[in-house]
């Protein structure tokens, strides 16, 4: 990892820190970016208008092809960006962020995807919120889609535990003062007690990208803190615009795996194995229902060889793992095609038989 501006003002923290009876908590911002500076610029631009007196926004960059650091750098006089030799995912990618903030002394860290804004006034309200109340380890604004901007994309979740999904769905969580205790929390826009983190660790590499943040809170509820979700504080979010969403067939495979890795890990034992089974048999659907698409199917199909090899970690686009999925997708094809022939016959048989 390549580190720029150790030793800058912003480095150490922001300019013009309140000092004695006025002092706020110290709060660095991360705001994450991987090939897509131009959102980055507007979420930085957004941190950087917060009226919250002792914030420092740092950028990590996930290995973008082209370094970002001198146009941010320019732009942001004094801006720390730490730059990654490659794209460490989510998890990883924060958590190179979250040691340097913990070690520069950071209270608390807002984890920020970079086609997330934020309000002038968001930063103020998370940190009030969760100053208030001791036993809260994360929150995060009500968050609104950023074409839409009157419209909720995000104000509490649930978790199912029969499918694995964590669902956005705030309608029977508990609400009291304007705070939201969620069962998980969405990581677009997350702040998070630095004492938290000492305490639950880092967010899980192995998801790569989805359900680190739910695998998260659920390791800070189960040590007794309260996930919080603030509605008086405000953001928006371009919903996929970096990933392209399911329409990505490598979306959908970080979804579906991520989604059994999180289950297996946190879902109660008893039963687990029937569920496992049920799950297994539920890729194999998907599979069978998207044949027609083959990079699509070949995502499904390369969910269960990474469950069954026990694989975690980014969606292997090349070799022997890959190569096991396209001589399996070639078989089972196939086998499909196979068995709609002999269907075909047996129709057929029936419609020219005796009688």
């Amino acid at each position: 990892m390549t580190e720029y501006s150790p030793g800058s003002q912003e480095a150490a923290g922001p300019v013009g820190q309140p000092t004695g009876s006025e002092q706020r908590p110290f709060v660095v911002a991360l705001v994450l970016n991987w090939n897509n500076l131009p959102d980055t610029l507007e979420c930085v631009d957004s941190v950087r208008g917060s009226d919250y007196p002792n914030l420092a926004v740092w950028v990590v960059d996930n290995g973008s092809q082209e370094d970002p650091s001198a146009v941010l750098q320019e732009r942001y006089p004094g801006l720390r960006v730490l730059r990654n030799p490659g794209n460490f995912g989510y998890g990883g990618g924060n958590n190179v962020g979250l040691r340097r903030a913990i070690d520069a002394g950071a209270a608390y860290v807002l984890l920020l995807n970079n086609d997330a804004v934020v309000a002038p006034d968001c930063v103020r309200s998370l940190v009030a919120a969760v100053e208030a109340d001791c036993r809260i380890g994360m929150a995060t604004p009500r968050v609104f889609y950023y074409d839409r901007p009157t419209e909720i994309y995000w104000d509490g979740g649930v978790i199912d535990w029969e499918s694995g999904d964590v669902p956005h769905d705030s309608r029977d969580l508990p609400v009291e003062a304007g705070i939201v205790r969620s069962e998980w929390l969405n990581g677009c826009s997350l702040l998070v007690r630095a004492a938290t983190i000492r305490e639950i660790g880092l967010l899980d590499e192995r998801y790569f990208l989805y359900f680190e943040d739910a695998d998260w809170s659920v390791r800070a509820a189960r040590r007794g803190w309260t996930n919080a979700v603030v509605l008086q504080a405000r953001a928006w979010h371009k919903v996929h615009r970096s990933t392209g969403g399911f329409a990505n067939p490598a979306i959908r495979f970080y979804y579906f795996r991520n989604r059994y890795l999180f289950a297996a890990a946190h879902r109660p034992s008893r039963g687990c194995l029937l569920w496992k089974l049920r799950y297994m048999w539920k890729m194999c659907g998907e599979y069978v229902a998207v044949c027609h698409e083959r990079e699509t199917r070949q995502a499904f199909l390369a969910v269960v060889v990474s469950v069954l090899e026990g694989r975690s970690g980014p969606y292997e686009a090349t070799g022997i793992h890959r190569r096991v999925v396209l001589a399996l997708d070639a078989l089972l094809v196939l086998a499909i095609k196979g068995v709609a022939t002999l269907k075909r016959f047996v129709r057929w048989n029936r419609r020219e038989g005796p009688g």
